[in-house]
């Protein structure tokens, strides 16, 4: 099987200028995908949209993000999803556009999330001027865990091990300071995330997948692959008994963690929002970022999530196997602490396998690896009721086709 969403790795404006697709996320109609886009003629990104084999600019002039065209003139674009959100990089600022009305939930999300972080073991962003369809943020030092994987000369093994392991201590006092009584009337008015709620996130990917594919032969064995794995990750989220519900980033992955490298290197030019909004006390804490999706969830569904991108790196040849080992012991001890329970473990981490495949199976040059993924690995392993502990070594990514 080889089919794929048809979405190119280059495509052409009116003008008959050339642009990298960076990222592409299925349209509402098949054969129709919003994609972002770049040009080394051309500052940040640009969005817009791929139909009928012609892509269509959408720039500054966004109509469903009105906001975007009067703060666009302010810094430069690094992140445009098409009629849904931007964020612009202005100095020592990142100013997030939304469509209209939509910031004041965004806005209060960080608030009532952020509330048990100050002063404590993460680097936190710091909020101004709110308005309804714009946030600002003034940016965190460091760089992403995502980049210090990456870069083996000026992060060494045991560097990356002692920044992991400062990452789980952190992590596994914050969580557990966030849902304790202290902070119970915030966090009761955080959204609530439970399976439930996780299946109607991977069920959304799922139906896109479907829609894309619908009525194209050559799709027909991804589809029937992709209806078992839904069945066995609802059967899984499902199975219970459910761990109790606390505080969750909602969106825990490796962009969204920052740290430095040997030399203490920053990196101005990351495209996530954040700021130093801490005190010398933990001037050398990790930053965490983006609580647009804070909620009270089972603590299985960051760690999972955040697990699973990993593997995803190692499969993209972004992380080495013994980076990959250490990170994910790392999140094995937090899970352990937590108690989280290795039948949850499994459970959310098949959920998320399976949403980054579909997601993937649309971005370019991932596509055709994903729906391979899709139709030939057990989503839900033998393993789903081994403690985290014993999955150390991960056993299926050898078995994995490589991702280059």
């Amino acid at each position: 099987m080889t089919w794929h969403p048809p979405v190119p790795r280059r495509v052409t404006d009116p003008a008959g200028s050339v642009w990298s697709v960076q990222r592409a996320w299925p349209g509402v109609s098949a054969g129709r995908y919003v994609l972002e886009v770049q040009s080394h003629n051309h500052p940040g990104v640009l969005g817009g949209f791929f139909r009928e084999g012609r892509f269509v600019p959408v720039g500054a002039e966004d109509s469903k993000l009105p906001a975007l065209a009067l703060e666009s003139p302010k810094g430069e674009t690094v992140v445009h999803r098409a009629h849904k959100r931007a964020v612009l990089r202005a100095g020592d600022t990142y100013i997030k556009v939304f469509r209209p009305e939509q910031a004041p939930a965004a806005a209060a999300n960080h608030a009532l999330a952020t509330v048990p972080l100050a002063g404590g073991r993460f680097r936190t962003p710091v909020m101004t001027a709110p308005r309804p369809d714009v946030l600002v943020f003034s940016r965190v030092a460091g760089r992403p865990y995502y980049e210090l994987g990456q870069d083996q000369s000026a992060v060494p093994d045991d560097y990356f091990a002692g920044m992991w392991a400062h990452w789980s201590q952190a992590w596994t006092e914050t969580v557990a300071r966030a849902s304790g009584p202290a902070f119970r009337a915030s966090l009761e008015q955080l959204p609530v995330h439970d399976a439930e709620e996780e299946l109607v996130k991977v069920r959304r990917w799922i139906d896109h997948w479907l829609l894309h594919s619908e009525g194209i032969p050559e799709a027909g064995q991804g589809r029937a692959a992709l209806l078992a794995q839904a069945d066995a990750v609802t059967a899984g989220l499902l199975a219970g008994p459910f761990d109790s519900l606390g505080w969750a980033h909602g969106d825990l992955h490796d962009k969204q963690i920052l740290g430095t490298d040997i030399m203490g290197t920053d990196s101005p030019g990351t495209d996530i929002l954040g700021t130093d909004s801490l005190g010398t006390d933990n001037a050398g804490a990790p930053g965490l970022l983006d609580f647009d999706e804070a909620c009270r969830a089972e603590a299985a569904l960051d760690l999972a999530n955040l697990d699973v991108h990993l593997e995803l790196r190692r499969r993209q040849n972004l992380l080495s196997g013994r980076r990959f080992t250490i990170a994910h012991a790392s999140i094995v001890s937090a899970a352990s602490r937590l108690h989280v329970s290795p039948e949850r473990f499994e459970a959310y981490a098949a959920s998320a396998r399976l949403r980054l495949a579909c997601m993937y199976s649309f971005r370019p040059p991932w596509g055709s690896w994903a729906v391979r993924y899709l139709s030939s690995q057990d989503l839900v392993p033998p393993a789903l009721r081994r403690s985290p502990e014993s999955r150390a070594s991960v056993p299926h990514l050898s078995t994995e086709p490589s991702l280059t």
